[in-house]
């Protein structure tokens, strides 16, 4: 079965599979409604099994991994699947052939219970922790973790979610256009990431998922902080010039914060006078950057260019022939990526495919080449 059909079978399997649970809590377990719910999730279940002989799916720092791949486009099922995992306490979760429907309804009426218990795993759905094995704790095609680098993983997630109350105090900071900002802590995040590329590590593995609209902003540079430096070490960028991109990545949208937020947040088509408004955040916020004592320049540059085009289109306008520099050009394309793949107020996240898809239609004219080809080898995609 192809890969695209085989995720999208997936995808119906855990949204009847939260329908049956949510429904049970609102009305009672012996609810036609419910029934029919459990039927549904069993039938496609039971067809995929015959296929596979089993579906296995693990969380990993709030995200949900599927066949060594992060599952990014599966909207509020995923995120509900994940939590009402993790509420549990259960890490990994195993369909295996010869599934009864039994299995199924008990395995359903426990989650849905309001009682805290122990869920027991059976002959055909296992559940538990995560084993730490390099067959499977693998993030890519071709390369597998050793159990050191999963540790690490696990360590990189924890150290990311908490580093994103760093993002919002810093924010804050730029908000109220202080002078000096205390980026330690996105120091220490920063040296984590480049670890973890070393080691081989996936960076889609590595993003943060977005739990809230409001939230957007400070996951949004968390990733393309992730995304910008983890290609930036695959072509060879040294540590310290990765420190910088790593500062310049999470600085590069500092000018929004001086962008009203009724435009910045607005549902629908924005006026020609209010995308006027947006796009003076890129010179907004170099200039605020420009100010600023104990951030790398390289940070002004990717604030006032990562919204220039290839081909020099784009914005700001800059009289005669100006070359984005590489780094803004890479903070491009991990901005676009990272931006189309979360939901928004005034958008619905794309799946990764169509997202690859775009960013090769726009090769040479919006995006660099190069880096486009290397950005895609990088996400294994």
């Amino acid at each position: 079965m192809p890969e695209i059909e085989y995720k999208k079978d997936l995808l119906q399997i855990i949204k009847t599979f939260i329908a049956a649970i949510s429904n049970s809590q609102l009305y009672s377990f012996n609810h036609p409604q419910v029934k029919q719910y459990i039927e549904l999730t069993y039938l496609e279940l039971d067809r995929i099994l015959h296929i596979g002989q089993e579906i296995t799916l693990v969380v990993i720092g709030g995200n949900l991994v599927f066949k060594n791949q992060t599952i990014q486009d599966g909207g509020p099922n995923i995120y509900q699947f994940v939590t009402m995992l993790q509420k549990n306490n259960i890490e990994r979760i195993t369909f295996l052939e010869g599934l009864s429907k039994e299995d199924l309804y008990q395995l359903i009426k426990d989650l849905a219970s309001s009682e805290t218990t122990a869920l027991k795993t059976s002959e055909h759905i296992k559940l538990g922790k995560v084993e730490i094995r390099v067959d499977e704790t693998k993030f890519s095609q071709d390369e597998s973790l050793s159990d050191k680098s999963y540790e690490n993983l696990k360590d990189i997630l924890s150290l990311r979610d908490a580093t994103l109350t760093e993002i919002k105090g810093i924010y804050r900071d730029i908000k109220n256009k202080k002078k000096q900002l205390d980026i330690r802590g996105v120091e220490e995040m920063i040296s984590a990431f480049v670890k973890g590329f070393t080691q081989g590590i996936n960076p889609i593995s590595m993003l943060a998922s977005l739990k809230s609209i409001d939230e957007y902003t400070f996951t949004h540079v968390i990733n393309v902080c992730i995304l910008t430096m983890s290609q930036a070490e695959s072509l060879g960028f040294s540590e310290e010039h990765l420190y910088q991109i790593g500062v310049a990545s999470v600085m590069h949208d500092a000018g929004k914060l001086f962008i009203p937020e009724e435009i910045l947040n607005k549902k629908g088509k924005l006026s020609n006078e209010e995308r006027a408004v947006i796009e003076t955040h890129t010179t907004k916020g170099a200039r605020y950057i420009l100010g600023l004592e104990n951030i790398p320049r390289i940070a002004v540059l990717g604030a006032l260019e990562h919204h220039i085009k290839y081909d020099g289109t784009g914005y700001p306008s800059i009289k005669g022939k100006w070359n984005p520099n590489i780094v803004s050009q890479m903070i491009a394309i991990a901005d676009v990526f990272d931006a189309m793949r979360s939901r928004r107020s005034y958008s619905e996240p794309k799946s990764n495919e169509r997202i690859i898809q775009i960013l090769t239609e726009e090769k040479g004219t919006t995006f660099n080449p190069f880096l486009v080809d290397s950005f895609r080898k990088l996400i294994k995609m």
